[in-house]
């Protein structure tokens, strides 16, 4: 299983770029870094790391199809890629809830937006694209330049984005760590890959989570509350909720409270819904974590530490974790 970093662009471009560093140290193989308007540019936080690292993957998780057109996405994607000598993953989703409450944007199809966008990206990549779609268009479009396939991953969640994952990208982006909900995206990938005549292993199975180490477990919990608050009660399927091993009687009023905008909604983050999208706990609990994620076949994990800039000691915690990967894929 490989093993990846996530960086919140809530910090100076230079900071990240540390971070980076750091992880490249430690031993990680990817740095991912989200692509949101309200944060730094995802492209030039990206240059500046290409620069100053040297075999860290850079990979964006993820780039909003709707935020930016796939002719520019693979324009930028492919320039990170030669500065970084090879180093680009293009990882690309619909967008955030700031799309449609913020700036009005929505995707009356956002699997046709997705898969149009993955077309025109793979085949500016391949050297030219002729894609006369539905929400997006590139006739007779070219790079100025010759590009690798660089791996296109897909952010999922419902049933029918995992799918298409599976037919079409080279691996999926995805959240929730309860055995029943591996299952349930494993089957879904493979249903894809099978209509697509691929085989499932193709689309490789992305786990993303926060971690918290320490050996009080129930202050690790308490500090990851505030970031569960969105992945746990906003707003995706009622018939996820039991996949994700969480008690739906449980999950409504925190729902009801994030849809409302309350500002003490974290406190109705439960324990299991931490456990449920973290692994937080003692040096112990995340290997055992870990070796079960490798187990039930997940390819890649991207992990992220407490996004809070005023954090202290960030790259010693990066080299805790680090050694923690590094020890469970011994």
């Amino acid at each position: 299983m490989e093993a990846g970093l996530s960086v919140w662009l809530d910090r100076p471009v230079t900071e990240a770029a540390d971070m980076a560093v750091a992880a490249e140290k430690a031993g990680f193989g990817d740095l991912w870094v989200p692509d949101h308007y309200f944060l730094r540019d995802v492209y030039v936080a990206q240059a500046v790391m290409a620069e100053r690292t040297s075999a860290i993957r850079l990979g964006t998780a993820v780039s909003a199809a709707l935020l930016r057109h796939p002719s520019l996405l693979a324009s930028s994607t492919a320039t990170i890629d030669e500065l970084s000598g090879g180093r680009a993953i293009l990882g690309l989703g619909t967008g955030g809830f700031e799309f449609p409450s913020q700036l009005d944007l929505r995707a009356d199809s956002p699997l046709t937006l997705v898969k149009e966008a993955v077309a025109i990206t793979r085949q500016l990549f391949a050297g030219g694209s002729d894609v006369n779609g539905r929400v997006f268009t590139a006739r007779g479009a070219r790079l100025g330049w010759d590009t690798r396939p660089i791996p296109i991953y897909l952010a999922a969640r419902g049933p029918k984005m995992l799918e298409l994952a599976g037919e079409i990208a080279d691996g999926v982006i995805t959240h929730g760590l309860a055995p029943s909900h591996l299952e349930f995206v494993q089957e879904r990938i493979a249903a894809g890959a099978d209509r697509a005549g691929r085989d499932p292993e193709a689309c490789e199975l992305c786990m993303m989570f926060g971690v918290e180490i320490d050996d009080d477990e129930d202050a690790a919990i308490d500090r990851q509350r505030p970031h569960c608050t969105i992945m746990a009660g906003g707003a995706y399927a009622e018939s996820l909720i039991p996949i994700y091993g969480l008690d739906p009687a449980e999950v409504a009023p925190l729902k009801a409270a994030v849809s409302a905008g309350a500002p003490d909604a974290a406190d109705l983050v439960t324990p299991a819904m931490v456990r449920a999208f973290t692994l937080s706990g003692s040096e112990a609990t995340l290997a055992a974590g870990l070796r079960d994620l490798a187990a039930a076949g997940v390819g890649r994990v991207i992990t992220s530490i407490n996004r809070d800039p005023s954090a202290t000691d960030t790259e010693g915690r990066i080299a805790q974790l680090g050694r923690v990967i590094e020890e469970v894929s011994q």
